[in-house]
Formats: C-alpha cells, sequence, structure tokens
C-alpha cells in the first residue's frame, strides 16, 4: 500500500494486534508452566488416590488426567494406578465408575485385555439406564443428565474399541435428553419442569447430543433433531458467557471440563463471540495452588494435600481443560506431550522428538523456553530446543546443540533477537 494512500488508523489498528498477540503469547508462556507445575501435584495424587480413595471413578479421572498430560502408561506411578483400574471388581460399580474405566481404556491403546473389559464395562453400563437416561445404579432409580453425560461418554469409547451397542440405545437417549432442555435452551440435571437450566448441564446435554448425532450418523433423523437442539444449548450458553472463566460457577471446575468437551464436539471455538479456552484457562492458571495442584471452590468437605497440591478430582479436571487432548472422533491418544522440564540425558529419542514437536505446535509462545534451554546444560533438552528454533524461526543461527552455551554465544544471541523482532 502506498504511504499517501494508507489510512491514518492503520497503525493504530497494527498496533492492537500486535497488543492482542502478545496477550495470547503470556496466556499461553502461563499454561504452559502450570501444566509443568502442576505435573508433580499430579503424580502425588495418582499415588494417594489408590491409597486414600481406592473409588473405581476416582483412580479413572486421575488416570485420565495423566493420560492426557502425557504420562508413560508403563511407568509408575501411574502403571500402579492403571493396574489398579484393571483389577478393580468391588460391587456395586456405579456410572461414573464404568464410564471413566471405558474412558481411560479409550485412549490406553495398550491396555491388557482392553476388548474383554471394554465388553464388560458396556454390558453391565447399559443395565443403569432408567428409560434413555441413565441413573447412578443398575436396575432402577432416576435418570439424571450429569449420570447420562458420563455414560454416553463411556459408551462412545466402547464403540470406539469395536463394541455394538443396538441403535435403539442411542435414539432412546436423545429422546430423554431432549427433555431436559428448556424452551430457551439451557438444560436442567432432570426434568426442565423441576429445575432451572445451570451451564454445566446445559454443556452435558450438548455433549450428549452431539455424541447421539455421531453414532446414528449425520443423516439420520434423530441426527437432524439433536443438531437443532444443539443450536439451541449454545445459544443459551451465549446470553450465559459470565459463567465461563468463573470460578464460582456452579460446579464450576466439572463445568468447565463439560465445556471442552461440548466445544470439541460440535466445532465451537467462540461463545458469545469470546475464546472459552482461553476464558477458562485464565481462570485455572489464576487458581493454582504453590504446590501445582488444584481445589474447587465447590469442593466441600474433600480432603486437600499438603504443600499445595490440592484435590485429586479438582487438579484432574483443571488438567484435563488446560491440555485440550480430548478427541472428536474417539480413539486413542497417539502423541505423548513431552516438556522441556521432562527432558534429561536419559531420555529415550522419542520423547525428544515429542518434545520438540509440542513446542513446535506451540510456535512462537515457546521461544522463552527455547531460548532457555539453548543456554542450559542438558544436552537432549538443547537438541530439543535447536529442532523446534528451526522450524519456529526458519533459521538455526548455527546453533550447535553438542556445544554449551559459551560456545553458542553468537547464535543464540541472534535467536534472542530473531525473538524480539518477532514475538
Amino acid at each position: 500500500m502506498s504511504p499517501e494512500f494508507r489510512p491514518s488508523w492503520l497503525p493504530c489498528l497494527c498496533l492492537a494486534g500486535a497488543v492482542i498477540a502478545q496477550a495470547k503469547d503470556e496466556l499461553q508462556e502461563r499454561i504452559n508452566r502450570a501444566l509443568d507445575q502442576a505435573r508433580p501435584a499430579l503424580v502425588f495424587h495418582l499415588r494417594d488416590v489408590v491409597a486414600a480413595s481406592g473409588r473405581c471413578g476416582e483412580v479413572g479421572l486421575v488416570c485420565l488426567a495423566a493420560l492426557h498430560e502425557g504420562m508413560d502408561p508403563t511407568q509408575p506411578p501411574l502403571a500402579d494406578a492403571l493396574q489398579f483400574l484393571l483389577r478393580f471388581d468391588s460391587k456395586p460399580l456405579e456410572t461414573y465408575d464404568l464410564a471413566l474405566r471405558l474412558l481411560v481404556l479409550e485412549v490406553w491403546g495398550a491396555a491388557p485385555d482392553r476388548d474383554k473389559i471394554a465388553k464388560a464395562d458396556s454390558k453391565e453400563l447399559l443395565l443403569h439406564r432408567a428409560d434413555g437416561g441413565f441413573g447412578y445404579a443398575a436396575n432402577g432409580g432416576r435418570a439424571d443428565l450429569s449420570n447420562t453425560q458420563y455414560a454416553a461418554l463411556g459408551l462412545r469409547a466402547a464403540r470406539s474399541m469395536g463394541v455394538s451397542i443396538e441403535r435403539k440405545v442411542w435414539t432412546s437417549l436423545l429422546d430423554d435428553v431432549v427433555k431436559a432442555q428448556a424452551s430457551y435452551g439451557g438444560f436442567s440435571y432432570t426434568d426442565r419442569r423441576e429445575q432451572e437450566p445451570y451451564a454445566s448441564m446445559t454443556v452435558a446435554g450438548i455433549a450428549v447430543l452431539a455424541i447421539c448425532q455421531q453414532a446414528l450418523g449425520e443423516q439420520a433423523r434423530g441426527a437432524t433433531l439433536a443438531g437443532k437442539h444443539i443450536a439451541r444449548g449454545w445459544q443459551w450458553m451465549d446470553k450465559n458467557l459470565k459463567d465461563i472463566g468463573d470460578r464460582m460457577t456452579r460446579w464450576s471446575y466439572y463445568f468447565h471440563y463439560g465445556l471442552e468437551r461440548a466445544a470439541i464436539l460440535t466445532d465451537i471455538e467462540q461463545v458469545g463471540r469470546e475464546d472459552w479456552y482461553r476464558r477458562g484457562a485464565k481462570m485455572f492458571v489464576d487458581d493454582q495452588l504453590a504446590g501445582g495442584g488444584w481445589r474447587s471452590p465447590q469442593a466441600g468437605a474433600r480432603p486437600e494435600a499438603g504443600q499445595g497440591r490440592g484435590d485429586a478430582v479438582s487438579t484432574a479436571f483443571a488438567v484435563l481443560f488446560l491440555r485440550r487432548k480430548f478427541q472428536k472422533v474417539a480413539g486413542p491418544l497417539t502423541l505423548r506431550s513431552v516438556t522441556l522440564l521432562q527432558i534429561d540425558e536419559q531420555s529415550p529419542e522419542a520423547d525428544v522428538t515429542a518434545c520438540t514437536e509440542g513446542l513446535k505446535k506451540r510456535g512462537k509462545s515457546a521461544m522463552p523456553d527455547i531460548l532457555k534451554a539453548l543456554s542450559g546444560e542438558v544436552v537432549a533438552r538443547r537438541r530439543a530446543a535447536a529442532g523446534a528454533l528451526k522450524a519456529i524461526a526458519g533459521d538455526d543461527f548455527g546453533f550447535d546443540y553438542r556445544q554449551d552455551a559459551a560456545h553458542n554465544r553468537t547464535a543464540i544471541a541472534k535467536a534472542e533477537l530473531w525473538h524480539l523482532k518477532n514475538q
């Protein structure tokens, strides 16, 4: 554009864009640090939840968070918690227990006896139906949308592992969930005539309808009906945007993890013209305790671990939301998440490669961490950082990961200058 025809407001617009980009980078850096700091707390909860709680569903939730975080399922303490989960056979197993074990099996493709357990758990889970929805226990009880949401997630996971689920299960589930939707789009815990809608149940309703839509096929009559009710659910969320990122929202952490699933299932990036993930992520990084864990304001009497580790359920919900690895198409997680802090000289090649890929995915927001690693003493970290530097900046500036910081002084200075110019 010729200078004489450049609008006077263009520099202001460019400056505003730069400020927004910088704010995004800063939040992403805070998210990355929060996840790094959360790992020791998650390790503690993996050990503690088996010993202190011993509840199948709670152990399953923490294991799911650890798998999404990229922990190695063959190494303790995750390996020990997973073995406990697979061996757990105390009766009765409630809906949450069965569903969360199925969700763990879905993403843990190498689980022993995976197909056998998935088939048995889904068969047991189907006994928990009350009409089309699901209650807590088998053969009786009243359906509610919270149990129904997790049952739908569990059956979706089972279906991805090859378990056959009858079509009428999905059609009756869809019909039952629609009954919980108010005329103005929100969903309530049970029948809409008895309770006002609220955020966690609204995203639960959206998620269940989207799962039914997937199972029935996009062209089915039921899928079309589901799409209309999904749209109305998001309209309600648009009008209740204030609930996103508010720690005092009813069952806030549970709601935000439900929001992550519903948004991914329905390809929603913004609610009320705002980025739902950024609003929620800011709340979580602000709420993180000194020891890396979280404790929801609604955690009630649940015991809190010492040294700022929070409680197991709150910490798991926070990690699952921040990591944002729920998949629209169900199946095993294939790419482990490995951070620079997890890399040492004993790290396998696969971990170094995964770390590089993670840094590349973060883009320019990863540069502060990359620059720090380039100047560090751990050769494997320098190698992971160097690979990411070349991909992000398009140049390695002559950096040699085999040499120390003194040898690479000029290359590091060039990389720092590039970062300052391009951040």
